[in-house]
Formats: structure tokens, sequence, C-alpha cells
């Protein structure tokens, strides 16, 4: 008779799983043997009799793997525990055993495996479970694309025969998880042990695929395999289930099913309702409050702290092979400065750059090629933006002292010159407070000799009050931010330009682009660029993320004796708290909506005015179909976005999905979608991806992914009847308004910036519910931040009756552009903010004496 075992690896802290696991197996196979793994340090408080359920226990240090100190840094826990898979399925092979079955430990068995030991009696070396064995379209996780992604075959079981042609594949496995069993290189194809095995029926001929439906059952199949309960046995498709696989469910909250997907909850069905209560009980049964609180042996430093995901990542990825103990010397190597130039005093630690390299929102928001942007980081890093992620203080520390250290310098470099200018700041207040006694005295002198004194007198006493150092403030504005930049932002800022020049306002332009990377060909405001504000008034045309950077950049002298605003623009209902203390450098925020407007008054004592972005656009735009492949008969849909400005908010698939149901099944309808798209970003090849897929198969789809100029912009939306944003949340909506003001349609979420301008009246808004914003899917996240998700159906409703009713789209799009010309034309605008420009230039000359 063969030898058999069943197998699971766990840490500690999942110790009570794992029991339950084998409590289970027990009752039904009570003569297979039960062997626990142990991917963690030994304990002295912790031996087999507590966990009687197995016969035997492997520990991590007795597995034959190269230099297991690196082996055991180089993964977290979730990642070692995949990564020494092939090496028990070896080991145990090397004992003796002819058959061996892996089961994850989240996974409880409710009868035998029979149709699984008659796959092995017949024959097969291998026997792996698909995670769907039919295909699956919902345009939520998880789907067939996530099994894409993840790996085809659920690596939760695995059964292997002690075969030579077995004995060579995990070999090969084995070598390959040494160095690649990793989960955050999905886009790489790689995804820990189990995306490995999407090759395992190649190279292995006498590999089965059980499709039997009472294996493996978990949430990612639940759509294809409802549970139903038949006395006190639970069924699939009929079939009485073997096991379920728990993974994702969250001990103590019986409300979730499984942390990894939405779509379902305990509460779905009856059964699943007994299924996981039942589950939740065994964990209690078996230690739940013991294990889980035990810590990860390989979870921390020799010196206790915490090991953060992007050291282990740093390590493997950059610096092996390490010369050293990882746990004790990495610490004080990723303190020491990091190899950037200039980066000021070190400031910048090798933690901090490794942390910025593993994360694409850093990127876009510090570039890191020059000090302002270097310390700009810094200050995020030590002020807030480390701990929020969860970096450990031994890492923050460092960092902060260097910052002190080096403000100690700039400060005693320039104490001279602040007494000099605190000497002409007391001198010309007081000339200014007793000129009313010594008027004679003025009189006597020359009138432009008197101007030259007092000149030169406010020069040394507000140096930053001068423009160049030698002109005197004048009234008008100083636009501060990206003025050339392609993206959002920047054309707020030439959108604010044009409408203060529209009301006669005196402007100048100053250009501080080191912390963005896109395109700089908009070159419409080049002469009105200046080196230094020399204005009354600045308005920093950017976020408020980079207000800090952008003052440090032109200049922190350039805030005194001026009225400063900030024109931000924000996607989410609560700005960062981290922003808050830069908001008191400014004296009040210009919100380019009612939505952004709200988020800002929540959380700061600076007035907050709703100042509306104009849109202009040329009145001689002419549409020009076949340039751009649109059918001359068809009704035109068009989508568009920048890739830098997160996928995830602009919800591409709601769109592609709502094209699908609204025309997918009629090939015949005489409708085209264009996606425009531009920029970069880390989800940009899978989106792409899953467009060309369905463009393929629908030709009616066009994918144009290219930086336009906005000329040729303004030609495709012209080109087109209706633009379509299922967003789920804008700060304002550009690309909505630009469609509204050439008299086009609009489809948009009624939620946020774009709903100032899109209502019923002005075009087609689409009903949503709340959802949360995920950690990942949002810079700057707050805990509780909400958005929305719109209703697919109702989106898709509205297409179909667009492209059977193309005089309604009309009428409505005439209707969009008459109310973007009368509340958002650069002259409606320019007169909102001369009106408060001049109650500002009162205000500001007040504040001259303070």
């Amino acid at each position: 008779m063969a030898r058999t075992a069943f197998f699971t690896i766990s840490s500690w802290n999942y110790l009570h799983y794992a029991r339950a696991l084998a409590s289970s197996l027990a009752a039904y196979h009570p003569d297979v043997a039960r062997i626990i793994a142990v991917a963690d340090t030994r304990r002295d408080d912790l031996t087999g009799g507590d966990f009687p359920e197995f016969d035997e226990c492997v520990f991590f240090d007795d597995l034959d793997l190269p230099d297991r100190r690196a082996f055991s840094f180089r993964y977290d826990v979730m990642e070692l525990n995949t990564a020494i898979k092939p090496t028990v399925f070896s080991r145990l092979f090397a004992e003796g055993y002819d058959r061996v079955i892996y089961l994850d430990p989240d996974i409880i068995a409710y009868r035998r495996f029979d149709e699984l030991f008659d796959v092995l009696d017949g024959g097969a070396s291998s026997v792996l479970t698909p995670h769907a064995l039919a295909p699956n379209l919902h345009p939520d996780s998880p789907n067939d694309l996530t099994f894409m992604q993840a790996g085809v075959y659920n690596l939760g079981f695995m059964a292997l025969a002690n075969t030579p042609e077995t004995l060579r594949l995990l070999k090969w496995w084995e070598t390959r998880l040494r160095t690649e069993c990793v989960s955050n290189r999905v886009a790489d194809g790689l995804f820990v042990d189990q995306k490995f095995v999407d090759l395992w029926p190649a190279y292995c001929p006498g590999t089965a695929i059980l499709r039997n439906p009472a294996y493996n059952v978990a949430y990612w199949n639940l759509d294809s395999r409802p549970v139903r309960r038949r006395g006190d046995a639970y069924e699939v498709d009929g079939v009485a289930l073997a096991f379920f696989h728990f993974s994702g469910v969250v001990p103590g909250d019986r409300s979730i099913l499984s942390k990894h997907q939405r779509r379902w909850k305990p509460g779905s069905t009856p059964e699943l309702r007994a299924l996981f209560d039942d589950y939740h009980d065994r964990l209690e049964q078996f230690g739940l409050r013991r294990f889980s609180s035990i810590p990860y042996g390989f979870g921390t430093f020799s010196n206790g702290t915490r090991i953060p995901d992007v050291a282990r990542r740093h390590f493997r990825e950059r610096l092996e092979p390490f010369s050293g103990d990882p746990f004790a010397d990495l610490p004080a190597y990723l303190n020491r400065p990091a190899q950037l130039d200039p980066n000021p005093d070190g400031v910048v630690t090798r933690f901090a750059h490794a942390l910025w390299m593993t994360r694409s929102d850093l990127q876009t928001h510090f570039d890191l090629r020059g000090s302002h942007s270097q310390l700009s980081y810094v200050q995020w890093f030590a002020s807030g933006g480390a701990e929020e992620a969860k970096i450990p203080a031994e890492f923050i520390r460092p960092v902060a002292k260097r910052i002190s250290d080096l403000g100690a310098q700039v400060r005693k470099r320039s104490r001279s010159s602040k007494l000099t200018a605190a000497a002409a700041r007391f001198a010309y207040r007081l000339l200014m407070k007793v000129q009313p006694n010594i008027r004679w005295f003025y009189l006597l002198i020359p009138p432009a000799r008197r101007k030259r004194f007092l000149d030169a007198l406010f020069r040394s006493a507000w140096p930053a009050a001068y423009g160049g150092g030698s002109l005197p403030l004048s009234h008008g504005v100083s636009l501060i931010g990206y003025p050339f930049a392609e993206i959002g932002v920047g054309e707020a800022m030439r959108s604010l330009a044009r409408s203060i020049e529209s009301a006669d306002v005196s402007y100048e332009v100053v250009n501080f682009d080191e912390q963005v990377r896109s395109s700089q060909k908009d070159r419409a405001l080049e002469e009105r660029l200046t080196e230094t504000p020399s204005k009354t008034v600045n308005i920093f045309c950017v976020n408020a993320d980079m207000l800090g950077s952008t003052v440090r950049g032109v200049g922190s002298a350039a805030l005194h004796n001026r009225y400063n605003i900030l024109r931000p623009f924000w996607e989410l209902p609560r700005i960062h708290p981290q922003w808050i203390d830069g908001l008191r450098q400014v004296d009040e925020i210009w919100a380019p909506t009612a939505f952004v407007r709200d988020a800002f008054a929540a959380e700061t004592d600076r007035p907050v005015i709703h100042m509306p972005v104009s849109i202009s656009v040329p009145s001689d735009v002419q549409p020009n179909r076949r340039r751009f492949g649109i059918p001359n008969e068809a009704t035109a849909f068009l989508f568009a976005f920048d890739f830098s400005s997160y996928p995830t908010r602009k919800n591409p698939q709601a769109v592609l999905e709502a094209y699908l149901r609204a025309f997918g099944q009629d090939r015949k309808r005489n409708v085209s979608l264009l996606i425009k798209t531009m920029g970069r970003s880390a989800d940009k090849v899978e989106v792409l991806n899953s467009v060309r897929r369905l463009a393929r198969d629908d030709r009616r789809i066009v994918l144009i992914d290219d930086v336009l100029s906005r000329a040729d912009m303004h030609g495709l939306t012209a080109s087109c009847d209706v633009f379509i944003s299922l967003h789920r949340s804008e700060g304002f909506g550009l690309g909505i308004a630009e469609a509204m003001a050439l008299g086009k349609a609009v489809i948009a979420t009624d939620f946020s910036g774009s709903r100032d301008f899109v209502s019923g009246a002005t075009g087609f808004p689409v009903p949503y519910r709340l959802i949360d914003v995920e950690p990942d899917q949002y810079p700057y996240f707050v805990e509780g931040q909400k958005w929305a998700e719109p209703d697919i159906d109702a989106a898709a409703r509205i297409m179909a009756s667009l492209a059977d009713d193309r005089d309604m789209a009309r009428a409505v799009g005439s209707a969009a552009k008459s109310f973007i010309e009368n509340f958002h034309s650069p002259q409606a605008v320019g007169r909102i903010a001369d009106t408060r420009l001049k109650q500002i230039y009162g205000h500001r000359n007040a504040l001259i004496g303070r």
C-alpha cells in the first residue's frame, strides 16, 4: 500500500488554522500521516504537545535551503510560507512517502477525498485544482482577469506522487522560489509560488486536473459553485463538499467572508452563514486567542525593530548577495545617505530612497532630481508620511535629525542678515508711524530722493517684497506653478490666467516645474514669465501636497508682505491631516469646485473661496472622424483619461463594462467607443491589454494611447457625440467640462467636482453608491475616505438611449454649452476673481505694518 502524507505550512500565529485543518483530516483519513512545516523560528514555549493533531513537525531550520538567514529575510511571512513548499515536498519524498498532499492551513475537510485517491491510483504524478471550472465575466474581482494574474491553479492544494518526473520539476520549482517567490510583481507575471505552476501541466505530462466541483470551493468560484445543504452535509452541484478553502477569513469578524473581495458575505446565503459560523467556532476551539498574538520570529531585526516590507524588497532586489547578517547589519546600512546628487547633508537616506523607489505616487510627486524636490520628499517622510506608511521610527529618526542639522546650518548662516532685516523693519515701521507728525520734514526732501530712501529701507526690511531685488511690489497677481505642463493642474493655471486677463488684472507667471515630469509644450504663457514674484498677491497653482516644495523652490521669502492664495485640486471628501500645518502659510484658498471647497473648509481655519474654473475652447474646432477612425454615421462615445491621475479613480473598467452591457450583445448597433489615454502608471499595461483584447473582438472600440496637442484633443472631442466619465471622484473634471463647451452630451458619475456643471438639465448624471477607498488605490490615504461606485446598469441604459436618439444628445449638448458659456467662461470667472482681488488689495495693504 502506498505510503501517503498530508502536510501544511504555517507560522506560529496561524497554528489554530493548521490544527483545525488537521483535525478535519483525521476525522476522514485517520490512516494518513499529518505533518506540519513551521515557517518560523523555534520557540521553547511551543512543543508537539501544543498541536497534537499532527504526527510530525518539520522546522524551518531543518530544511535543506541555501543561506537560511538570507532566505528568511528575503521574504515576508506569506512569501516565506509559500517559498518552502517544494522543499518540504522533496524532504517528505526523501523520508519515503510515495504520495504527498499539500493543503493550506485555512482549509477544512468535510468528507473523504476518494476521487483524489482514485486519480493518484490511476497513475497521475501530479494533481491540481483550477481556481474556476467555468468562465467568469463579472466586472468585479474575482473573475477571469483575476485568475490570469494570480494563476490558473490554486496552490492551496497540490497532490504529488514520488516519481522521477515530479522530483525533477520540484527541483526546478525550488530553484525559482529561492529568489522569485514574491507578491509585488504581478505585472511581471509573478505571484509567489502559484504563478509558476501555470507551467506545471506543460512540463509534467502526468499531471491530472481535478475538475470535481466539490474540491477547493472558495470565494473565487462561488459564482459557479453555490453551496447547498442537505441535512447536516453540504453539497456543490449535487456532489458532497470535499473541502472548503476559507481564504481571507478575518477571525473575530463574522461579517467578512474574505478580505480579498467584496462581492460575497457570509450572510449572502444561509448555507454560507452556517459554514462560516462553524469555521469561526473551530478557530476559537483550536487556540485563536493563544496563537494569533504570537509574533513572527523573522519579523524583526536583531534590535527588535519591525522589518518593513520595503526593507525586504530592497534587500532582495538591490543588495543580494549581502555581506553580513541582514537581521543585524541592515538597519545601519539603510540609515546611511543615499547615493543621490546633490542630497544636501545626506538628508535622503538609503531607506527613504528605497521607499521612494517602491511607490509610483511618490515618484510622481517628488522626482528627487534636485535639492528642492529632495527636501520636499524628506519633509513628507519625516512629518508623517513614513509613519503613515507604517515605517518604524528606527528609519525616520535619522532623516528627521539630518533635516534638523541642515536647518541649524542654514539658520546660522542667515542669522546676521536676519538681524539687519529686523532693524530695517523697525525703522521703516517707526517712520510710517510718526509720518503724520513730521510731514513738514518730508516736504523739505525732494520727492525722488525721498522715494529712493524709503525704497532702499523697505528692500532691507522685506527683501522678498522686491522682484529681482530692485523693483518694488506692484498691484497684481503672481501665478506660481507649472505654466507649461500638459497636465490638469497646468491647464488650470493657464485657465486662471485667461480669466484674470479678461478682467484686465495685471499678472505675471513664475515657473517651478522641477516637481513635474509631464510634457512641457504648452507655451501660451511664456511671454508672462518672470524669475521672481513681484506682485502684491501670490496665487500658488499647485496642489496642497506640493505647496511646501513650491514655496521652498521660489524662496520662502516670496511669501512675505504678499497676500498668498492656494489654488488646489483634490479628489476626495477629506484632505490629509498632514497638509493642515502647511496651509497656514497661505491667507486663503481658492477652491475650483464646491466639492473641493467643502473638503478644505472642514479642516482649515483659512477662508475657502469657491473660484470656478474657466473653460475656453476655440470657436472654429472642426470634427475629423476619418482621422480618428470613427464611422460617419456611428454614435461615438469618448472616454479620455491620464494614467498618472490614477486609473482606479478614473475607472476605465466601468466604462468598458457599461459599453458591453449596452452594445456587447448587438454587434449591429452603429456605435463607436473611443478610449483616449496618456501618462504612466503601474497599472497601464494591464488596463491597455484588456482594452486591446476587447478591441480585437469588437472593432467598434478604438484605443488612442498618445499625447495629443490641445487642438487635436479638441478635434477628437468634436468628432464624437457623447463624452462619458464613470469616475469614482473628480476634483473638477476638465475633460467633461471641455466636452460640454464643445456642445457635447456628457454622461458622468453624479459625485464630486463635476456636479458643479453636470445636472439633469446639462447632461446625464449617473447614480452611485459610496464605497471605501482602499489604502493602495489613491495617495495620502486616510481611514474612512469614500468615493463613488457608479451604477453601471444605469450608465449602460443612458448609452443605449443616446445611441437611439442622437437628436436628444445634441439638444442636451447645446444646453451644456450655454451653461459653460454663462458660468465658466473666462469672462464670467474673471469677474469673480477681479471682485475678490479688489477686496484683497485693501486687506493686504493693512498687513504691511504687522
